[in-house]
């Protein structure tokens, strides 16, 4: 499987963290099932060749659209290629991708939106474009020019959401909601309504996300650790709620975790 990561332009680079390109080398050249860990960021992807399955927690199954977004997770999902495998994928920073879209970012919290919904016959402009874009620079190059004028059509005024965003991502989760909005000048109201419009999610479940997160991230540091010091470290009450949280996101206990090899998520 060929996997190209592309720099991010300049223009785009406060919104999105990394393009990138996963491609099949040979009819027989599949991407196995992995299993995808909420993670914080939006992704949007563009297919050209055969859409992916996406696996659910609860066990539903979908054929991917060719050209979607995925907004914040709240539970795990599992996807492996259906076919020959070709697409370009943008990792947005969470405060970057609502700039793109009118879209209201609560409108697909845990979900996935066809980008035909998102930018309507433009969508399918790009989507054919691509398919007849030869090399992988050229496709990564398409794909940002779009998104250039999408941010142009679409860029919202700071309102403090996404510093509040940034703060809660550098502190791991560990600040309190009263926290964040003493050191943003936010009242309790704006923060949890530019949340939903912003990540689509509230601030306090962005906060447990971002402190899962800090566990997987740090595994070589915490691996070795006992549950209940695990528990302490991530700021957890008890042994009990922790393992129930951790278990919420993964759908497996931290001691799973730690023994399987087939996970991935995006970096921090």
């Amino acid at each position: 499987m060929k996997y190209l990561e592309f720099k991010t332009v300049k223009s785009l680079a406060n919104y999105i963290q990394l393009v990138w390109i996963s491609e099949s080398e040979s009819p027989e050249d599949r991407f196995e099932k992995v299993k995808i860990m909420p993670d914080g960021l939006v992704e949007i992807v563009f297919h050209y060749y055969d859409p992916f399955i996406t696996y659910l927690a609860d066990g539903k199954s979908f054929i991917q659209p060719k050209g979607f977004a995925i907004s914040q997770m709240k539970k795990f999902i599992e996807i492996e290629s259906d076919g020959k495998t070709g697409f370009v994928s943008v990792r947005c920073y969470p405060w970057g991708a609502h700039h793109f879209f009118k879209e209201p970012g609560k409108n697909f919290l845990d979900d996935t939106i066809d980008i035909k919904d998102l930018w309507k016959d433009d969508s399918k402009i790009v989507l054919d474009k691509l398919k007849v874009t030869n090399t992988p620079d050229e496709k990564a190059n398409l794909v940002q020019t779009f998104l250039l004028e999408k941010l142009n059509e679409n860029k919202k005024e700071s309102d403090g959401i996404d510093e509040a965003i940034k703060l809660i991502r550098k502190t791991r989760g560990q600040l309190s909601i009263e926290e964040i909005c003493e050191k943003t000048n936010l009242t309790h109201k704006q923060l949890e309504r530019g949340f939903l419009s912003t990540v689509g999610t509230t601030p306090k479940i962005f906060s447990r996300i971002s402190r899962f997160l800090n566990l997987c991230h740090n595994l070589k540091e915490y691996e070795n650790k006992s549950i209940a010091a695990l528990a302490h470290d991530m700021g957890f009450y008890d042994q009990a709620h922790f393992i129930k949280e951790f278990k919420n996101f993964s759908g497996l206990t931290p001691k799973e975790y730690f023994e399987q090899n087939n996970i991935v998520f995006a970096d921090f």
